[in-house]
C-alpha cells in the first residue's frame, strides 16, 4: 500500500509553502520522524516522514510553492524484518 508525505501546516493558519530542498533522493529508506524536506512559509520548517519506508516517488520539485495538504511525496512500505 502507498504511503504519502504531505505537506502539513506547520502553523495554525498556514495554508501553503514551499519545498526549499529534499533532504532524501528516491529510493533512500526513512524512518518515522526523520527528516525529508526543508519547507518555507513564513519562517524556515523541516518536515519529517510520518511513516517508514523507502522513497518512490516525488509528486513536486524543491522551489515549488503548494497547499497544505498537498502530496509531496510516495513512500514504498519496507518488507517486515524477522
Amino acid at each position: 500500500m502507498p504511503l504519502y508525505i504531505l505537506m502539513c501546516p506547520m502553523y495554525k493558519t498556514m495554508t501553503s509553502g514551499k519545498v526549499d530542498k529534499f533532504l532524501v533522493r528516491q529510493g533512500d529508506k526513512v524512518k518515522k520522524g526523520s527528516p525529508v524536506a526543508e519547507i518555507t512559509s513564513e519562517g524556515y520548517f523541516t518536515l519529517v516522514s510520518e511513516y517508514d519506508g523507502r522513497v518512490k516517488e516525488f509528486y513536486v520539485g524543491e522551489g515549488e510553492y503548494i497547499e497544505v495538504n498537498t502530496p509531496i511525496m510516495e513512500l514504498e512500505e519496507l518488507p517486515e524484518e524477522d
